[in-house]
């Protein structure tokens, strides 16, 4: 079994390489626009300097995830001196009631969540955002890894107010840099000195609009490929939902990844990550970083052996 690390195409390294040396021009707000549906879309340097930019525009309290979302989401908006709440999760997944009740709590003014939570959970968006809409609060949905939905469910505009994503490796747009937001609401990116300096480099623009034709099909055979997983592993967390990871229960997170990591590797690179983690989850487990693979290494042969591989490896470690 060999596993390739997921890496920006060779197309679109030599499109960076054309901008760099030849000025060539790349429009690649068109594209996120068409994929999401909003009317304004805007390059960024990183996922992350749209978090700052919401935390500029964004007026009151921000409401996230309590685990399961983005650890930008709790850092980035205190630069600012935002205040950030948390609301309460099954292992990630937002209940709409839940939600509803703590809107009316804390009069936050915008929900900030991961389309999957902990990548490995699908969450009920247009449930969230029909709950939102009701209190006059936003949705920012976080798209990283659900760029071109073909179901239409996730970083969708008619449903999310704002969607923000990272470009960099490993991503679903996998441009090894840059980050967009996207949102039909003009005030959220006026041009100023910020916007400005949140802009991303002409490289980056080359290599984004180049992943962004391959995004559905690294998402699709990712998701693929996790429904394999959790239906040949014992234990995993959220079974029946869509997912670009595995997360599984362990009493030995920190010694299974290291035994893992002997047998399973994506040229010499790791694909697992110990939790609790605020990104993933907040319990003992593995969560297996299957969003970091190239999909051409997700094979049918591929993944039977990875799932023999850790069913074997954790065995003893998986709580009963």
């Amino acid at each position: 079994m060999k596993l390739k690390f997921r890496e920006p195409s060779a197309e679109a390294r030599r499109a960076v390489c054309r901008s760099a040396l030849y000025g060539e021009k790349h429009d690649p707000e068109a594209r996120i626009r068409k994929v999401t549906g909003h009317r304004y879309a805007r390059l960024l340097n990183s996922g992350n300097a749209a978090i700052l930019l919401l935390a500029h525009r964004l007026e009151g309290p921000l409401l996230v995830p309590d685990q399961g979302g983005w650890r930008g989401f709790m850092r980035i908006p205190e630069i600012t001196g935002r205040e950030v709440l948390t609301v309460k999760t099954d292992l990630g997944l937002l209940d709409p009631e839940v939600l509803d009740a703590r809107l009316t709590e804390t009069g936050a003014s915008a929900l900030l969540v991961t389309s999957f939570a902990g990548y490995t959970a699908e969450q009920p968006i247009r449930e969230l955002a029909d709950v939102c809409r009701s209190h006059g609060a936003l949705l920012v949905e976080d798209a990283s890894g659900s760029v071109s939905d073909p179901l239409e469910r996730l970083c969708n505009g008619k449903i999310s107010d704002i969607i923000i994503a990272s470009t960099g490796a490993p991503k679903t747009v996998n441009a090894g840099g840059g980050g967009f937001i996207s949102t039909s609401v003009p005030q959220i990116v006026q041009q100023d000195m910020l916007l400005s300096s949140l802009k991303a480099d002409p490289y980056v623009r080359a290599a984004v609009a180049l992943e962004l034709e391959a995004a559905e099909r690294n998402l699709t055979e990712t998701l693929r490929a996790c429904s394999y997983l959790k239906e040949n592993l014992e234990g995993v967390l959220h079974p029946d939902k869509r997912g670009i990871n595995v997360i599984i229960p362990s009493s030995d997170p920190r010694g299974d990844v290291k035994r893992l990591r002997k047998v399973i590797n994506a040229d010499g690179r790791s694909i697992f990550t110990p939790c609790p983690s605020y990104d993933r989850v907040l319990e003992n487990a593995v969560a297996v970083e299957v969003k970091n693979l190239d999909v051409g290494s997700l094979t049918p042969e591929n993944l039977e052996a990875m799932a023999e591989l850790i069913s074997s490896t954790m065995g003893a470690t998986r709580p009963r």
